[in-house]
């Protein structure tokens, strides 16, 4: 929310003297309101912005950004350091058809639109465009500046006197000359995933492509890491989509709008519409950085400023999970006897964090009854960790449509989502019915489960397939009218349930709205492979490579998901390393009921060097930003005076040699670094260039001082 503030900013006039009257409304924020009379040009300073105003164009700036809206087009171009970087910009929406601002009549500023505030990203300025043309709905097209950051936002509100239905809004569209980073042919588009279900990848394409982001994307060259970033800081509302289409190693055309709802956020029915003679679509931050990731990085701090994170101060989770091996098969016997095992070997062997360790029961938790779930909690509290448990509340595995929900007098015929037509969802999506977050029986639901897991004290959740919760459809709650409304209220009905109680690990789940977990799995699942199939450690890395933005902004930790370690030892440590870098939730998932890999843990869980990294809940950028679906292969983190660099070998076969340039990594190129392997103990000297052999399914974690 704005708060209120007294606007010291002086209007100053240039051309033709004439006098003006000052008022102020106050409508939840202080505005300026100055004379009718047209004067040939007029300079306003709003805090540290100011506002150049002619006949023909406006010119925005704080001493960043600069704006300039043309007033006979309707069309915006956004410049940074006197560059222009991104342009031809208008807003348009849908209802009975689509209207385009820039083929409306009128587009006019005035200083009765400005409007001055405090938030949470700081001090700063709304500049409003009205867009009108006769028989149609005014289209007040917003720009929120912010003193000295290289970012603004914006958003479009369309107004009538009779209501209107839209499941489209677009703040921002270009029909040409969309971005203009700089004339280099390596830039890239960064496609990203709407969620990470079904093992969707982060796509870097090259820029002469066409293809569709969800919720954020970037365009930048990967030479010089110059880059602009496009993206939706509001989720409580809409589904925000980025279509782009590029040439000339540019991107061309650019449309960033609210109602997306396509295969790839896993919808059939269209987004849903809003009703109402005010409508806003989503608010849009666009920032250029000389480093895109430095941009992507700023993009996941705004939007957790926007919406608030859940706070934790536990530190990062260090434990083992019953999917990566046990799975079905999970019972009392062996998840009592991991527990036991794991205190005796593994929480008394720097395999822990904070003086616990997490034993988590995944899915088939319910294989144990109700007095074996009491006993196992206790076993595990009593030998100093803590317990953990599975859920999915958004989805009905069952088939029996008369069947009555769990502490609730519904059946399930009633909780599960209705399509658009009043038909139910199928199971089509991961072989599950979607459950509507917003019936009553499904709230229901949530008590029974989440009371009992309190009343038993686990210490941990992990709620899994929440992406059904975002469905759009026709929902119970009449005034819920898309899936992300929906997706929000269930979603702050768990954590409220909550209560605090557990650290929350969202397991598959929409990137945004971020604010309802500790953590989320930055990828699907993952086990044991180093390559070549979709649950490999280069899988999860393709997700660090390109979503390690996630880490310490929108999420404490982004979850790498369970190690699985396998009889190759180069391979099962190369998904330790992976686990190590990517954000981290450190969890084994072998079952170490079993004697041989019992050793693999011994021999690869208890590095303390390695373990002390992974304590510290930091993902690692990625060095190159150009392998499209691919994962890089260096990635580097710096933490206080010291760097850390991780460098992979994704082949099974043969060994390859790494010359990484310090300087690109991030670190000088002059200095002479001591190089310490964290695995072997081993030191060495590097300047300029660091060469490192990689055998067959190799990693190497270094520290350089």
């Amino acid at each position: 929310m704005m708060k209120s503030n007294i606007l010291s900013s002086m209007a100053r006039k240039r051309g033709k003297l004439l006098p003006f009257v000052l008022s102020v409304i106050m409508l939840g924020t202080v505005l300026f309101q100055l004379p009718i009379q047209q004067v040939d040009a007029a300079v306003y300073t709003y805090n540290q912005t100011t506002v150049d105003d002619t006949t023909s164009a406006t010119t925005i700036t704080n001493g960043s950004v600069r704006i300039i809206f043309n007033k006979t087009t309707g069309l915006a171009d956004f410049y940074w350091n006197s560059a222009k970087k991104a342009g031809g910009m208008y807003a348009e929406f849908a209802s009975t058809a689509t209207f385009k601002a820039k083929d409306y009549t009128s587009h006019t500023f005035s200083t009765a639109d400005v409007a001055t505030f405090v938030d949470g990203h700081g001090v700063g300025t709304r500049i409003t465009f009205v867009h009108q043309a006769s028989g149609k709905q005014d289209i007040r097209q917003h720009f929120y500046l912010y003193d000295g950051e290289p970012f603004f936002f914006t958003d479009i509100n369309v107004t009538g006197t009779a209501s209107i239905s839209s499941g489209y809004m677009a703040p921002l569209k270009s029909d040409g000359g969309a971005t203009s980073i700089n004339a280099s042919a390596n830039k890239r588009a960064l496609v990203v995933p709407f969620d990470n279900d079904q093992w969707v990848r982060y796509d870097a394409k090259p820029a002469n492509s066409s293809a569709q982001s969800y919720e954020v994307f970037a365009t930048y060259d990967n030479d010089s890491r110059n880059g602009l970033i496009f993206g939706s800081i509001t989720h409580d509302t809409w589904k925000t989509g980025i279509w782009y289409y590029g040439t000339g190693n540019n991107v061309t055309e650019l449309q960033v709008y609210g109602g997306v709802a396509d295969s790839a956020t896993r919808d059939k029915d269209g987004h849903g519409k809003l009703t109402g003679t005010s409508l806003w679509s989503p608010k849009i931050f666009v920032g250029y950085y000389a480093d895109w990731r430095t941009g992507m990085e700023e993009y996941g701090r705004v939007n957790a400023t926007q919406s608030g994170t859940l706070a934790w101060n536990g530190g990062v989770p260090f434990g083992w999970n019953s999917w990566g091996s046990v799975q079905t098969n999970l019972n009392y016997t062996n998840a009592v006897a991991t527990s036991n095992w794991v205190k005796n070997n593994l929480q008394n062997n720097n395999f822990v964090n904070n003086n616990t360790v997490y034993i988590n029961l995944d899915s088939y938790w319910d294989n144990l009854s109700d007095t074996e779930l009491t006993n196992f909690v206790n076993t595990v509290h009593a030998n100093g960790q803590k317990a953990g448990i599975y859920w999915a509340p958004f989805v009905y595995w069952g088939d029996n449509m008369s069947q009555t929900v769990e502490g609730s007098s519904y059946t399930y015929g009633d909780i599960v989502l209705k399509r658009a037509d009043g038909s139910h969802w199928d199971k089509s999506l991961d072989g599950a019915y979607p459950v509507d977050p917003t019936h009553p029986g499904a709230k229901q639901r949530i008590n029974h489960y989440i009371d009992k897991f309190k009343a038993k004290g686990f210490d941990y959740i992990k709620l899994d397939f929440l992406t059904h919760g975002s469905l759009e459809g026709h929902h119970a709650d009449v005034n819920v009218k898309t899936g992300i409304q929906a997706y929000n209220m269930g979603m702050a009905y768990i954590r409220d349930r909550i209560a605090g109680t557990m650290f929350i690990s969202l397991s598959i789940a929409p990137i945004f709205p971020s604010q309802y977990g500790h953590a989320r799995r930055i990828s699907c699942d993952v086990y044991g492979d180093l390559s070549g199939s979709s649950t490999s450690s280069e899988y999860l890395l393709n997700s660090l490579t390109y979503g390690w933005w996630q880490n310490g902004t929108i999420y404490k930790y982004t979850d790498p998901d369970h190690m699985v370690l396998k009889s190759n030892t180069e391979e099962a440590r190369s998904r330790v390393n992976s686990a190590v870098i990517a954000g981290t939730v450190f969890l084994n998932g072998n079952d170490l009921t079993q004697s041989a890999e019992q050793g693999r843990a011994l021999q690869l869980l208890t590095n303390n060097s390695v373990n002390e990294v992974a304590r510290k809940g930091k993902a690692f950028r990625a060095v190159e930003g150009n392998t499209g679906s691919a994962a890089a292969d260096a990635f580097v983190l710096q933490d206080g005076s010291a760097y850390y660099l991780a460098l992979f070998n994704y082949s099974l076969t043969s060994a390859r040699t790494v010359s990484l340039s310090l300087a690109r990594a991030g670190l000088s190129g002059s200095a002479t670094y001591t190089v310490s392997d964290l695995w072997s103990g081993t030191t060495s000297t590097a300047s300029g260039t660091l060469n490192v052999q990689l055998a067959a399914g190799q990693s190497k974690l270094l520290k350089l001082n």
